[in-house]
């Protein structure tokens, strides 16, 4: 009986392992040479934790919720249709249908046969293209193959310039419009301040005027 305990046992820890390495790789998406998953890094703080970090996808999508009536939608369509979310393999038979329902799906599919069988049979009356015509074709692999590898780097550079233009445009906003702005408001307070204290002055004069 301890012997059968300890196969028991020891069975149970090699599915634990075996579910837990599945976890590590789901988190990590890495494995050393061997294939063993990678262990996932020891989250920096509290927040940083699975747990944690689904209360906060939970919380965005109550929010998406509320916000996008699409999306409320198909989250309750998630909840009282799960199985639309979850299709079967075509290539499995469901259990729950009747032979009569499998047969009306058969049935369904008749027409099909033929029109596939005849556009199988029609392959076998293509022409071959040319080998030289073929060959020319394979000939212009290698420069399209470099077409394509220029306009990937003509997009990399687009990129890069939509980059450096929005980093000019903010630097010309916070220099040219909020620093001249802040400069305007500078020197209006300024402005202001003599205004007040030549008025004062005026004032001050005018009733020394008055008292002679």
């Amino acid at each position: 009986m301890s012997h059968e305990s300890e196969a028991v046992a020891s069975a149970t820890i090699e599915l634990l392992e075996a579910r837990l390495g599945r976890l590590s790789y789901l988190l990590t998406g890495n494995t050393d040479w061997t294939g063993t998953p990678s262990t996932p890094e020891k989250p920096a703080s509290l927040d940083e934790t699975v747990s944690r970090r689904l209360l906060r996808l939970g919380r965005e999508l109550e929010k998406l919720c509320r916000a996008v009536p699409a999306v409320r939608d198909l989250v309750q369509l998630h909840d009282r249709f799960p199985d639309l979310f979850n299709p079967t393999d075509p290539r499995e038979i469901p259990e729950d249908l009747s032979p009569r329902a499998l047969a009306s799906i058969v049935l369904s599919y008749a027409t099909a046969f033929p029109e596939t069988a005849s556009r199988l049979t029609s392959l076998n009356d293509l022409p071959i293209p040319d080998a030289a015509t073929s060959a020319s074709l394979i000939e212009l692999q290698p420069r399209l193959d470099q077409i394509a590898q220029t306009q990937d780097e003509q997009a990399m550079q687009l990129s890069e310039l939509r980059v450096r233009t929005a980093r000019v445009l903010q630097r010309w906003y916070e220099v040219g419009v909020v620093g001249s702005g802040e400069c305007w408001a500078e020197w209006e307070g300024r402005l202001e301040s003599v205004e007040r204290e030549v008025r004062r002055r005026e004032v001050v004069r005018a009733k020394r005027e008055n008292e002679i």
